[in-house]
């Protein structure tokens, strides 16, 4: 661990405090470097009941997952965690950075920085949603699909890549159903094709209200006075990775929106990493973890 005087001043900060960014805290903390975790606390998965394929954890909490690993970094005397929004980060001289908080008073200072800030999804207008999501409606089939085995499922979406997403779920569900919400489908005819084929029929009108009590979904009320059954829900519409501040540092952002990293997740400014959701690749706990170590 190196020197250093002024209590404000970190060998590297970790801005995010999910799954990618602990990881990376702890990893850190083994190497004795001193570390500062600021955690805007809104997690990607917070309305999730359980996430699967977690080695010895199948299935777990996220939030039980997190408290666990807020615990386990109480072990390295070398790293602080504290929850706070960032709205800063600018390079100063010596190769360090300056990293300004909410409601703080004094910037910090640091040598390194992680970037584990996530992703925001963009959610289903829909009366009902939050009571359903997490528990009977979901927006990966990696993780969710095994639960889908033998239910009728609705898909919420308009983007031509929803063809590959709904066919994918009959890996597992018995039915699937794609619901536009509204705008008309943008795949061409043959995604068309294949969804009729594959017995996917494709509604063209908005869902109103999902019906049924939270993990026992019932059926889609939709625009048209229609209800139609479906028992478990995904949606795929947008993920918006959240690279606002890899933006203002000059990091290289590539053509979908995710922070370019290389093979040890440096980004293409010397001193800022990045991990997790908001890089290239399968957004995965595992993958989280594997990123931030």
């Amino acid at each position: 661990m190196s020197d250093r005087t002024d209590p404000a001043d970190f060998d590297a900060v970790v801005i995010g405090g999910g799954p990618a960014g602990l990881t990376a805290a702890t990893w850190l903390g083994r190497y004795r470097r001193s570390t500062l975790v600021l955690d805007g606390q809104q997690y990607r998965n917070r309305w999730v009941e359980n996430v699967h394929g977690v080695l010895t954890r199948d299935p777990a909490s996220p939030q039980a997952l997190l408290r666990q690993a807020r615990a386990d970094l109480e072990r390295y005397g070398t790293v602080r965690l504290t929850a706070g929004s960032v709205t800063a980060v600018t390079h100063v001289a010596s190769g360090r950075f300056r990293v300004g908080l909410e409601d703080a008073a004094e910037p910090i200072l640091t040598r390194r920085i992680v970037l584990a800030t996530g992703v925001r999804d963009v959610f289903p207008e829909v009366a009902g949603f939050f009571e359903h999501y997490g528990a009977d409606v979901f927006h990966f089939p990696t993780c969710d699909g095994f639960d889908a085995r033998g239910e009728c499922v609705a898909v919420f979406g308009w983007g031509e890549h929803v063809a590959g997403f709904a066919l994918e779920l009959l890996d597992w569900a018995n039915q699937v159903r794609v619901i536009t919400n509204g705008p008309r489908f943008e795949g061409d005819q043959q995604q068309r094709a294949a969804l009729a084929e594959h017995g996917v029929e494709v509604i063209e009108d908005s869902a109103v209200e999902l019906l049924g009590r939270r993990g026992a979904m019932e059926g889609v009320v939709l625009a048209s006075g229609r209800q139609t059954e479906c028992t478990m829900g995904f949606f795929s519409i947008a993920h918006q990775p959240e690279t606002t501040l890899a933006r203002r540092l000059g990091c290289d952002i590539d053509e979908e929106g995710y922070i370019s990293v290389d093979e040890q997740q440096q980004t293409s400014v010397a001193g800022v990493f990045a991990a997790g959701d908001v890089t290239p690749g399968m957004q995965l706990v595992n993958v989280a973890v594997g990123k931030g170590t």
